[in-house]
């Protein structure tokens, strides 16, 4: 062999291992620049006022709606204003179907006599032609909205929808005919015990067999996973199914009266753990991770049932939204400082802030 020959196939072997290893680290590359886009899920529709929501730049909202709410007045009157609201504020709306919260009365008979007795209809689901006619009269009402979860924690033993994954089939065919514009979520799984829930294998498995293919969009509530620190579910889900996965609800929880021993702390500084480690971690396991939607934004007492909130009872950002701020930034999304100056990203006043922008600006661990 000539030393030409000799040194064209040594640069051949070397310009080919550099292209295995490039090829190699490309995928790594791709995953450690990924990260989902980010959103907020709230019913309440006061982040929409608010300059230190608005400064972050969040485009991503969601909100859990009955699937009949708009015949409900009360449930219609909230609705209008929040979607309204949202519309106004130039934000994409996911909204997640949910079981019914309308109260019926019925004549019955009790010791002989006739009375009314209330019955709710939470644990009634709808036939498919109900379900559906809903559907488009708020699809009429509000056209722009264009992204669903055809049913709420369908897994979940609290949802009459644990053992009707034919039922929840039949929506989502009914909600791609009725929108094929719209972006369609199959379920929206909820990442609790198996005493508490379906396993999800099981319920993926029934509602592919019951459709007979393998949706493109699913959902999971991942509060478990999240606040334990840990993606087992997580990672299960992306196992079990090929397309994107929307984190539809989730982050630190902070308090919950109900629960004294959750099996992890339930305070300010935890939970901003966690709502870093969803965002960094979990939202970083696969490029299939598209949405995480954070919930929920403020919280209303100091009692509340349920409290996962960015901003505390009492008006103050908490740590977790110091977290969300400054995970926005390292992704490139800075904020908006000449709506709020309280993102901690945001330049400090060099002048003595007034007593109202202090106490506005603080980050309570404690609250």
């Amino acid at each position: 062999m000539s030393r030409i020959t000799r040194l064209l196939l040594c640069l051949l072997a070397v310009g080919l291992t550099v292209s295995v290893f490039s090829a190699g680290a490309a995928p790594a590359r791709s995953a450690a620049a990924h990260h989902p886009a980010v959103g907020i899920g709230d019913n309440k529709p006061d982040m929409f006022k608010d300059p230190r929501f608005l400064a972050l730049g969040i485009k991503n909202v969601r909100y859990d709606m009955s699937w009949d709410a708009l015949t409900v007045t009360w449930q219609r009157q909230e609705v209008t204003a929040w979607m309204n609201a949202a519309k106004k504020a130039g934000l994409n709306v996911l909204v997640t179907i949910d079981h019914s919260d309308r109260v019926i009365y019925k004549k019955v008979k009790v010791h002989g006599k006739t009375k009314k007795k209330a019955f709710s209809q939470v644990r009634v689901m709808p036939d498919t032609a109900q379900y559906i006619n809903a559907f488009k009269a708020f699809r009429k009402k509000f056209p722009w909205v264009k992204q669903y979860v055809t049913w709420d924690e369908t897994n979940c033993y609290c949802e009459v929808s644990f053992n009707r994954e034919g039922q929840i089939a039949s929506y989502y065919r009914a909600l791609r005919s009725a929108c094929s514009s719209c972006t369609i979520l199959a379920a929206e799984f909820l990442d609790t015990a198996k005493q508490d829930a379906v396993p999800m294998k099981t319920w993926v498995s029934k509602l592919d067999k019951a459709l007979g293919f393998q949706p493109g969009y699913w959902g999971l509530n991942d509060y478990e996973d999240a606040n334990h620190l840990v993606s087992t579910q997580t990672r299960q889900l992306l196992g079990l199914v090929r397309g994107e996965i929307w984190l539809a609800e989730t982050g630190g929880l902070v308090n919950r009266p109900a629960v004294k021993h959750p099996g992890f702390p339930q305070n300010a500084s935890h939970a901003a753990k966690v709502d870093s480690y969803v965002l960094s971690t979990v939202g970083s396991l696969s490029p299939r991770i598209q949405r995480v939607y954070l919930y929920e934004w403020d919280a209303k007492t100091r009692r509340d049932t349920w409290d996962s909130a960015l901003i505390s009872y009492n008006n103050i950002p908490r740590p977790g939204y110091k977290v969300l701020a400054n995970t926005l930034k390292s992704w490139g999304i800075k904020p908006n400082c000449s709506i709020s100056r309280v993102p901690p990203t945001c330049p400090r006043l060099s002048a003595t802030p007034q007593s109202g922008m202090r106490a506005i600006g603080a980050i309570s661990a404690t609250h």
